[in-house]
């Protein structure tokens, strides 16, 4: 069953790159990153937001842009017209390639998907204190269960198990949509799973 929801979960998220720049032109990308930093500054505050937009300017001009034709490898000899033809034909098939609305789409997307993730790094210290918190509750549940002679259940511990990866892998899908996502969701999504995952470790149980 875990296996099945990561095989979904990886085609759900190929099909949405392919896909969905096909189907969707850049500006709805760009509309849905400015809406969503509206809302960013209305749930977490101007300084937060626009620390958010820096990151994610930073982080793209780290990276490059799928939509910039490469650079040629060589330049031709200034003496030979077949290979300056050939390299002008080469240019001209690469500006037409890497400019088209698909490339530039992509382009879109990922510069979306970035926004999000950046939006996402303000919540790590968030996460790491829910984390050790559920993490220690799981344990404690765990060993008073053990001392009670409380026998765990395999079957939470394989849907708690389920359920952790279903909703993590739900904010990944959800991070390649072109739709708005309120702040909040992707916050209660992963804490949500945390404590799942809590409830997994409470009842795993090693079989020897």
């Amino acid at each position: 069953m875990i296996r099945y929801v990561w095989i979904g979960a990886m085609l759900a998220i190929l099909c949405i790159v392919l896909y969905i720049p096909s189907a969707v032109p850049p500006e709805r990308f760009l509309d849905v990153l400015r809406t969503e930093h509206e809302l960013n500054k209305t749930v977490w505050g101007e300084a937060t937001a626009e620390r958010i937009l820096v990151r994610m300017l930073d982080m793209q001009e780290a990276g490059k842009q799928l939509s910039t034709p490469p650079e040629a490898a060589s330049q031709p000899q200034p003496g030979s017209p077949v290979d300056t033809a050939v390299a002008k034909q080469m240019s001209q098939v690469s500006t037409r390639l890497f400019g088209n609305p698909y490339f530039r789409s992509i382009d879109s997307l990922f510069v979306l998907v970035t926004y999000r993730l950046s939006a996402l790094v303000e919540l790590v210290p968030l996460l790491l204190i829910f984390c050790g918190v559920v993490a220690v509750d799981g344990l404690v549940l765990r060993q008073v269960r053990a001392r009670e002679f409380v026998p765990h259940s395999a079957e939470l511990y394989g849907g708690s198990v389920v359920g952790g990866i279903a909703l993590g892998s739900a904010v990944v899908v959800a991070c390649f949509l072109p739709v708005r996502l309120h702040p909040m969701f992707i916050t209660l999504s992963l804490l949500l799973m945390l404590f799942v995952l809590s409830r997994a470790l409470a009842n795993y149980h090693a079989i020897r």
